[in-house]
């Protein structure tokens, strides 16, 4: 994982409202967003360069696909407005 992908994934997620109380971590070439130790989704390089692929912690038990595809900033903002992803985040 390039370090300028994941600061940027940093800076786009603390400027984000929604987000900003979520950290961004590399795990191989994969970005985790979590809260605390609980990671709620995972955005996975798709073969198209530049794109990414997502995936979510369904009730904390396994991951599922999101069904999208989309550069780091449409994935981030498509998490950030669809917020039945934070479902574990109770404010």
């Amino acid at each position: 994982m390039a370090e300028e992908i994941l600061e940027s994934a940093r800076r786009r997620v603390e400027k984000d409202p929604k987000l900003a109380d979520f950290k961004v971590r590399a795990e191989g070439h994969e970005l985790h967003l979590s809260k605390g130790a609980e990671s709620f989704a995972r955005l996975i390089p798709a073969e198209k360069a530049g794109y990414w692929r997502m995936e979510y912690f369904h009730n904390l038990e396994r991951w599922e696909a999101i069904d999208f595809m989309g550069t780091l900033d449409e994935c981030l903002d498509f998490l950030a407005h669809n917020i039945h992803y934070l479902f574990w985040n109770r404010g």
